[in-house]
């Protein structure tokens, strides 16, 4: 069996074991540093998962979309990516300087195969909708670590239409939000 490559793309201060590292910081340890809104430094077709722990908001509206194909054509068929996001309602979406995106449930229809948002399409980019889990705690809590651990994120999560009612009346603020997807080439 053919070892799994995975990427952890704009990896930080999380360096993972196991993992190719990519960060443009060169003051983190990463094995691969490379500005990632540019052409990755892979191959086509040359990943099995891809993890992007609080990146995508940092990219810029006229780059995203380009991010996006990038990480498509890195990845090979059937691929797996894990994204974690600030959610639009939380305190950690817009007070950063960097955050240029803000995510919610429904953010990755336009690139569903049948497209599912009016049938609206910017990109090439087609992936499968895995899942998509609003946090009410950020994931990787750094003080009170138990907070991340609670069993809360059922409660709004049972269904797609809990969730919507959720961000529709705002009753709570969700730290994150996971996506997961599935990269889809015809």
């Amino acid at each position: 069996m053919m070892k799994q490559v995975k990427l952890n793309i704009g990896s930080g201060k999380t360096y993972l074991k196991g993992w190719i590292n990519v960060d443009n910081n060169k003051s983190v340890k990463a094995d691969v540093y490379a500005d990632i809104t540019k052409k990755l430094p892979f191959k086509s077709n040359y990943t099995d998962l891809i993890l992007l722990d609080n990146v995508l908001e940092h990219v810029t509206p006229e780059k995203y979309f380009k991010f996006l194909e990038e990480l498509h054509r890195v990845c090979k068929p059937g691929a797996r990516i894990i994204i974690y996001v600030p959610h639009f309602s939380g305190m950690y979406a817009t007070k950063h300087a960097t955050h240029y995106n803000c995510f919610g449930i429904g953010s990755f229809d336009i690139f569903r195969p049948e497209g599912t948002f009016n049938g609206e399409r910017y990109s090439k980019a087609r992936f499968e909708l895995v899942s998509e889990r609003l946090l009410f705690f950020h994931h990787k809590l750094q003080s009170m670590k138990f907070l991340s651990k609670l069993p809360i994120n059922w409660l709004f999560n049972c269904c797609r239409t809990c969730q919507l009612l959720c961000e529709r009346f705002q009753i709570f603020n969700f730290d994150e939000i996971k996506y997961q997807l599935s990269v889809v080439k015809s």
